[in-house]
């Protein structure tokens, strides 16, 4: 039985792949498929019954999905701006960095300040400066944080090019 299964999931998945449509574009369509089933089959009075409690079963699943989509893009995170030396990379003079545009924090060598952002990514913007204060290099990065209550990023990695510039948590 689970082999055929498995081999209808197949077909479906390279129908869907070979067509661009979403999974989640599939699944609304069954969805609607089944209610429109339900709803041919209203002077039943057994699929009456069925259908009010696809309903409420549809309408509870959409409240929380809808739960879920608000917690993921208003959940606040904290943002650690590490300027520290990291295995081959020596922290940076001075550097200024903003999230979201929002205040500058002025990191020292050996400082380590804390920002707050709200969503599941923010745009991070690094001016190193020299001795003289004078713009060296200015970095831009859209930085991906998801679900995570609170990330650390590596200033003197980011500012020597590493691809993972994001370090655990000090907590």
């Amino acid at each position: 039985m689970t082999e055929i299964l498995n081999e209808y999931w197949e077909i479906a998945r390279t129908f869907l792949d070979t067509w661009g449509i979403s999974y989640w574009l599939a699944g609304l369509i069954v969805i609607l498929a089944v209610w429109l089933i339900f709803y041919m089959l209203r002077g039943v009075r057994f699929f009456r019954f069925l259908m009010r409690w696809y309903q409420r079963i549809i309408v509870l699943a959409g409240l929380i999905a809808l739960g879920f989509w608000l917690f993921y893009i208003g959940r606040e995170h904290q943002i650690f701006l590490d300027n520290k030396a990291v295995n081959d990379y020596k922290p940076l003079e001075q550097v200024n960095v903003s999230i979201n545009g929002g205040e500058v924090a002025e990191l020292m060598p050996r400082d380590r300040d804390m920002k707050k952002a709200v969503g599941p990514e923010f745009e991070l913007k690094a001016e190193i400066l020299d001795e003289k204060g004078e713009i060296v290099n200015t970095i831009t990065r859209t930085v991906k944080v998801g679900c995570s209550k609170d990330i650390m990023i590596s200033l003197s990695m980011l500012a020597g090019g590493a691809e993972d510039f994001i370090l655990p948590s000090p907590r």
